[in-house]
């Protein structure tokens, strides 16, 4: 089963990288438009670096910088692998195609959130490599192997975290006629975790680590590159995680004895 799964994405990426290649001009306005869209970003988290609030904890310009870094890697990867699934899966359910998936040899929920790629918002990844290296050096900064291992496990943690509050949010498709509008929220919610953790009060930090895990993707790893202890954060993220998955196979087995075929 593993290997038929792997040898379908495989076959998945190839196609996008065809079809990107086939259409080069809106592949670079898609770069265009991640940087521009970091360069945005960058502004309200170097202006709240700047508040009493952030700099009495520790944080300043690079530390601000280093979270909005960390932030447009985790977010490359959600929006290359997972985002083109969960915007379609509205018209999914609407129109049948979900039909299609159902009978496919792989997983139903994993054809329905893998098998769209957008090989393109991939170039985000180099943006935030400088932005990360950029940070480190201007805060001159030399990681520890335990930070970066930390960092790295505590970004996995975030991103599937995150990958799991999307699929159930977007699960509301089952229910609603139409749930496209839940996809905006969804990306507002997200931008929360460009932002360092004093920039949070506690009742919206607890909220923006559990329920809305948006501090999972950057800010908690930033706090365990820059030298925290990763034992509390990673126990905390795994907890997350492992509830997410919990959430999301009853959610999914919920959904399908709602779901109608459209095709029918």
């Amino acid at each position: 089963m593993i290997r038929r799964v792997l040898r379908w994405w495989l076959a998945c990426w190839r196609q996008a990288i065809a079809r990107d290649l086939q259409f080069r001009t809106q592949t670079v306005l898609i770069a265009v438009g991640a940087l521009v869209d970091v360069a945005i970003s960058l502004v309200p988290a170097l202006v709240l670096a700047q508040t009493a609030r952030t700099t009495e904890n520790g944080w300043d310009e690079s530390a601000a910088v280093l979270v909005v870094g960390l932030f447009t890697l985790s977010t490359a990867l959600l929006d290359t692998v997972i985002g083109p699934n969960l915007l379609r899966l509205d018209s999914a359910v609407r129109t049948g195609e979900l039909d299609l998936l159902l009978i496919r040899p792989v997983p139903a929920l994993l054809a329905l959130t893998l098998r769209w790629v957008r090989p393109a918002e991939a170039t985000r990844v180099l943006v935030g490599i400088a932005l990360v290296v950029g940070a480190l050096v201007s805060a001159d900064e030399v990681p520890t192997l335990v930070g970066v291992a930390g960092c790295q496990a505590m970004m996995v943690l975030g991103v599937a975290a995150w990958a799991l509050f999307w699929v159930n949010v977007s699960f509301l498709s089952f229910w609603w006629a139409s749930a496209a509008p839940v996809q905006d929220v969804v990306g507002g919610l997200r931008e929360a975790g460009q932002y360092p953790r004093a920039a949070f009060r506690r009742l919206s930090l607890r909220g923006f680590t559990t329920l809305v895990p948006a501090l999972l993707l950057a800010t908690l790893p930033a706090q365990l590159l820059l030298g925290d202890a990763p034992d509390g954060p990673l126990l905390g993220g795994a907890a997350v995680v492992l509830a997410g998955g919990v959430i999301t196979a009853v959610h999914w087995r919920i959904a399908l004895r709602r779901y109608d075929s459209a095709s029918s």
